[in-house]
């Protein structure tokens, strides 16, 4: 007796269009952030911001980590 039922025959499945891209948004993300491949042979100092520019930028980047105080408000006139 053979029993056959959705789970056994692969001749009629078909590939999905997730397996066969499965990685392509992966590999899509990494390619469009390298503008220059060869980056790590330059070893010329980067130009554009100074250091005060750069310190800011970097301190600012450390603050957004922090969790911001509640404010309590305060009322000036307190009715009854």
């Amino acid at each position: 007796m053979l029993i056959s039922g959705c789970s056994g025959n692969a001749s009629f499945q078909k590939e999905s269009l997730l397996g066969r891209n499965w990685g392509r948004s992966y590999e899509s993300a990494i390619y469009s952030q390298m503008v220059n491949p060869d980056a790590n042979k330059n070893l010329e100092p980067v130009l554009g911001l100074d250091g005060t520019a750069s310190n800011y930028n970097v301190d600012k980047y450390k603050g957004s980590f922090k969790k911001e105080e509640q404010r309590q408000v305060v009322n000036i006139l307190q009715l009854q």
